[in-house]
């Protein structure tokens, strides 16, 4: 059968070289910190050698020190307090066990950073082109120990006594490039320029070099092995099409067969780790059905714990995922909006006795539905009075500060004295809006590849900054206090004294006088984020203090549960990403189309595309230059209206340097309206 090779390139969109890492040449050339003072020129203009009288280590630094991934030099361990910078993940052994999933069957299980191939940590390694041209390249059968040989470029093995790295022999570098390079030519691809042979030693000579051991499987823990021996994509194993050559690639794909869990009614298989988690997974949410065995006087929490049933909704959180204070406040009755509080596994009316405007706008906010625009005391029903609950409000109220609404109110054993429930009928705050453009009507000609864009223009990007690095990711202001970026930008970051927040910002390089710096109250990453797949890309931001509404700073809508652009559409996107290797200080913006989640697959193999998943950008060829940073905004327009909803954050994919190859894949914001609402509510009325 025929061999699809689908590849593709993931970059992270940030700015500067010592954002990613790297070392910045005198000219502006980015080149990994690693090829400071190795005795060749890397940079064009020879600045990487420049200053190296002293006796280095590898890193550029003398002895003592260590080489942060920022290029700056700091005291080794043990050595002095200073440290690296936040970004730096270099390891004090130097040597660090292999987690990437493509290289989990070496003979060996210790690496060192950075690899052969430039990359900084094995996280980038694991979303670098090379860790999907590879594979792909083993499915062709070209050389039978390339993957062997791919796995000594992206985790080279670290000797653990002399901490230092064993490169693969030069004979091994050769023979995979002769025998797969030319199958690279076929589809137009070049073989990696980094992977240079006459950088290894030969073998036999006086330096240890890495030659594959009888035994060595071809097929890496990502493939699956057919029956003949052929390697295909492990992504290929049961997907409908024939790709090993005796068909075993589609034998034996029930759920069982495969060490999976079926979800009753339905064909679809999900891990055990799965079932009973708290997030369904399946059809009609089987998966988390039947998993509490809670006593008649408890209620079951979405994790499944159990809680008494008197401690449900009373504004303090008992179950560990808040959800026993989830849903307590409604605004619903077939007469109109009346406010329905649900406590001690009960649901009340509110008694218009003692209720006033604050309790109105507390009720709004803590809905997430903006502000009272009407409050009325609806007369009780005749004839129900006696079979109605009431609640009443706390006499000290205003003094539960940060409290839910439900906390302020309470059970009295007369009824309602009034006979009047409350209803309030609230109105959205202005969102999506762009004040600070007068003419909004005209549209800009569409210019592929990206612009400049006007001050204001976009007043919800933010930059999510970390002390000396400066701009790290793109974010997005949704409400006051409160921002969105993604997951992966707080890997091993999660301390909020490293980061700010700056609104209102065009030029990264000259701070306006329309932005504002906030502080970082809390960081809420998102429990199911998934690393090696960068599934559940997205993390909340709460701001220590509310940012001043302008026209150059202000939130943009969150999109209703259910509602996506249409694929074919056209939207935006934003950011300080890479153009080329320099950093565009000013904010660029770009149009790209929303493309189907089927048709965004098809570019990537090694990846799957998740319901969590929204895909968008050009077809080949046409994308030259990198507009968002990781975090940035994809959102589009309300036609007629001119208010902007959040559709997307951009995560990973080939939004940047995407001359070949496919789509930028984004964070779908409308698969997490919900749990942004809870986690903002959570945080802002809830206590232990």
């Amino acid at each position: 059968t025929s061999t699809r090779l689908y590849l593709h390139v993931w970059t992270c969109c940030v700015p500067a070289c010592r954002s990613q890492g790297l070392l910045e040449c005198r000219n502006g050339q980015c080149v990994p910190s690693a090829f400071r003072c190795d005795g060749e020129d890397d940079c064009k203009d020879g600045s990487d050698e420049e200053q190296c009288s002293h006796e280095q280590t590898p890193g550029g630094c003398v002895e003592g020190q260590l080489g942060c991934i920022s290029s700056s030099c700091q005291p080794t361990c043990g050595g002095g307090n200073a440290a690296c910078d936040p970004r730096s993940n270099i390891n004090c052994s130097r040597c660090e066990p292999i987690s990437l999933e493509l290289c989990l069957n070496l003979p060996y299980n210790l690496t060192s950073y950075p690899n052969y191939l430039g990359h900084l940590s094995q996280r980038e390694s694991s979303v670098s082109w090379e860790s999907s041209l590879f594979p792909a390249l083993v499915q062709t059968g070209c050389y039978q120990y390339l993957m062997f040989y791919a796995c000594t470029l992206l985790v080279p093995k670290c000797d653990p006594f002399s901490l230092q790295k064993v490169p693969p022999c030069r004979s091994l570098c050769r023979n995979a490039k002769e025998k797969c390079e030319s199958v690279l030519g076929i589809v137009g691809l070049q073989w990696p320029e980094d992977s240079d042979c006459s950088q290894f030693p030969e073998e036999g000579g006086n330096s240890t070099c890495l030659l594959p051991e009888a035994g060595v499987d071809e097929c890496s823990p990502s493939h699956f092995k057919c029956h003949s021996g052929r390697c295909v994509l492990a992504t290929k194993r049961c997907d409908g099409h024939l790709d090993c050559d005796d068909h075993s690639d589609e034998n034996n794909c029930g759920c069982a067969e495969r060490a999976l869990w079926e979800c009753p009614g339905s064909q679809v298989c999900i891990k055990p780790s799965m079932i009973c988690d708290g997030f369904p997974d399946c059809p009609l949410l089987v998966d988390e059905n039947n998993c509490s065995v809670c006593q008649d006087n408890e209620l079951a929490c979405n994790n499944h714990q159990c809680v008494h049933r008197t401690l449900w909704c009373d504004g303090k959180k008992h179950c560990s995922d808040s959800s026993d204070e989830w849903n307590c406040v409604s605004l619903s009755d077939h007469s109109g909006p009346v406010l329905t509080v649900f406590k001690t596994a009960a649901e009340y009316q509110v008694c218009a006795d003692e209720w006033n405007h604050e309790l109105s706008r507390l009720t709004c906010d803590q809905l997430g539905l903006g502000v009272p625009s009407s409050v009325t005391m609806v007369p009780d029903q005749p004839g129900v009075q006696g079979r109605r609950r009431w609640l009443h409000v706390h006499p000290d109220w205003n003094l539960r500060n940060s409290s839910a609404l439900q906390a302020r109110l309470e059970k009295r054993s007369h009824a309602c004295h009034s006979r009047r429930r409350v209803s309030v009928l609230c109105t959205r705050e202005e969102c999506g809006l762009r004040p600070a453009l007068k003419d909004q009507s005209h549209r800009r000609k569409r210019i592929l590849g990206g612009r400049v864009s006007r001050r204001g223009a976009w007043p919800w990007q933010c930059s999510l900054q970390s002390g000396q690095s400066g701009h790290v990711c793109g974010c997005v202001l949704i409400a006051q206090r409160w921002a969105l970026t993604v997951a992966h930008c707080f890997e091993g970051r999660e301390n909020t004294d490293l980061w700010k927040v700056v609104l209102g910002l065009t030029n990264l390089d000259h701070p306006s006088s329309h932005s504002q710096s906030r502080g970082v109250r809390s960081i809420i990453v998102h429990p199911r984020y998934n690393r090696a797949v960068v599934d559940y890309d997205i993390s909340v931001v709460q701001l220590e203090s509310e940012v001043e509404e302008t026209a150059y700073v202000r939130p943009v809508c969150l999109p209703q549960p259910g509602q996506l652009p249409s694929p074919d559409s056209y939207c935006y996107i934003t950011g300080w990403g890479h153009m080329g290797n320099r950093m565009p200080f000013k904010l660029q913006e770009g149009e790209v189309r929303i493309i189907s989640m089927a048709q965004c697959q098809s570019y990537f193999d090694m990846k799957t595309i998740t319901p969590r998943m929204l895909c968008a950008g050009y077809e080949a060829g046409t994308v030259d230059s990198c507009m968002g940073d990781s975090g940035g905004p994809l959102v589009c327009e309300e036609v007629g209206v001119h208010r902007w909803t959040l559709f997307g954050l951009t995560s990973w994919g080939s939004v940047c340097f995407s001359k070949v190859l496919g789509p930028g894949v984004y964070s779908n914001v409308t698969h997490f309206t919900s749990w942004i609402q809870q986690q903002i509510y959570i945080h802002t009325y809830l206590t232990d």
